[in-house]
């Protein structure tokens, strides 16, 4: 990175309001991506409201792709809660599970050990020491390494035998009292805002709690006693013909051969405990925290009208179309605010497809800039592009200034 620009993102951590936006593509590769799942969802939905499949045809076939949504996003959880892992290094290589894991990991834990320790060479007395980390992950590697790292982060849950989740609970500043001189400092704080909730969510009497991931590990445990249709292989299988895309249609017709079929109900009661959004564009009929998703999405947009207001967006690619459209008004409407997209690829294709699909051109406005020098830029190349000289110029501009 060049002087002028590091300079420039320096000046920023400074004296502005600091946001990311966080999607899947940051906690790759131990995490997948979707696939065609939204459109297999949809396209299932599709075909029960115009009753061209039976209704027991439907559940197992909801069954089935609810199945395969749990296997790429969430039972991986279960080893990351799990895990101890003390190397700090990443493997040379990829291939196994737990190597994706460790290497997941160390890129988050570097990113947030670095943010922190940024945060607290801030100088500035018109900002705080926070940073609001807004994200559509369901997974646990953001509250995981806030925790491993040991530091002070707000998840919106306060309580210890009953923690409960309130809007309330967020912005809450820290602050540390010296011991010998009563010197009073304040402590960096994540603001930690899952828009599309978390597995570790559920509903009780009217509330959201927390339950760890006992939810996930009594789906696993129903999953364990059925037999279902293996979509990642169809789908394998279909891309190596020549007609390469598996139809939902093909999916009913692989279901609708199943004698006898299986009994799924409770796998799927067990399933909807789960307080997520689906990737599904009808995404509020399947939550029952609507209200909540509202309120997280208003919090983000008050956010990008503050003044003076940054959002870093990272491993996300503008598909949501509800977040789309308030980030879109806020770069029309917001002249201060200032957008870095981080993209994995250099020409960023994909996402400036999703915003011209509100034809918006989004490289057609000045206060929105790509981040995107090579292809296969991850959170680990983030890191060693602009997050450590970043930390290691403001480091050694306050030895020089103090």
């Amino acid at each position: 990175m060049e002087d002028k620009e590091l300079n420039h993102h320096k000046n920023i951590f400074q004296d502005c309001n600091i946001n990311f936006l966080i999607g899947s593509g940051l906690s790759n590769p131990f995490f997948g991506t979707l696939g065609n799942i939204e459109t297999w969802l949809e396209g299932l939905e599709d075909l029960k409201s115009k009753k061209t499949v039976s209704d027991e045809n439907y559940l197992l076939a909801k069954s089935t792709l609810y199945k395969t949504y749990f296997d790429i996003a969430m039972r991986g959880n279960i080893d990351i809660h799990s895990s101890i892992i003390t190397k700090d290094e990443f493997e040379p290589a990829e291939t196994t599970p737990q190597e994706k894991l460790n290497n997941t990991y160390k890129a988050y834990k570097d990113f947030f050990k670095t943010l922190n320790h940024i945060l607290y060479e801030r100088r500035s007395n018109t900002v705080n020491k926070q940073i609001n980390l807004f994200t559509t992950n369901i997974d646990i590697f953001n509250e995981k390494l806030l925790e491993d790292l040991d530091l002070q982060f707000n998840d919106g849950f306060n309580g210890i035998f009953n923690k409960k989740f309130s809007l309330s609970n967020f912005k809450k500043s820290f602050y540390q009292k010296s011991l010998h001189y009563d010197n009073i400092s304040e402590i960096p704080v994540f603001n930690l805002l899952k828009i599309h909730g978390s597995v570790t969510w559920e509903m009780k009497n009217g509330n959201i709690n927390f339950s760890n991931l006992g939810i996930v590990e009594e789906v696993d445990n129903e999953i364990s006693k059925l037999s279902l249709l293996d979509i990642k292989k169809m789908n394998d299988d279909k891309w190596d013909s020549d007609d390469r895309n598996l139809t939902i249609e093909e999916i009913v017709e692989e279901v609708d051969k199943i004698d006898p079929k299986p009994d799924v109900g409770d796998f799927i009661s067990s399933y909807e405990k789960l307080q997520i959004v689906n990737p599904t564009k009808d995404k509020f009929k399947d939550t029952t925290f609507n209200k909540n998703y509202y309120e997280l999405l208003r919090l983000y947009a008050n956010e990008l009208e503050k003044e003076n207001t940054v959002l870093y967006v990272m491993g996300f690619s503008m598909a949501d179309e509800h977040i789309r459209e308030i980030t879109i008004r806020a770069i029309k409407s917001n002249p201060t605010l200032k957008i870095f997209i981080v993209s994995y690829t250099e020409t960023a294709d994909d996402i400036i497809s999703n915003f011209l699909d509100d034809l918006i051109d989004i490289k057609s406005f000045p206060n929105v800039e790509f981040i995107c020098p090579e292809n296969g830029f991850n959170l680990r190349k983030f890191n060693d592009y602009l997050l450590f000289p970043l930390r290691d110029s403001i480091i050694e501009y306050n030895k020089t200034n103090s």
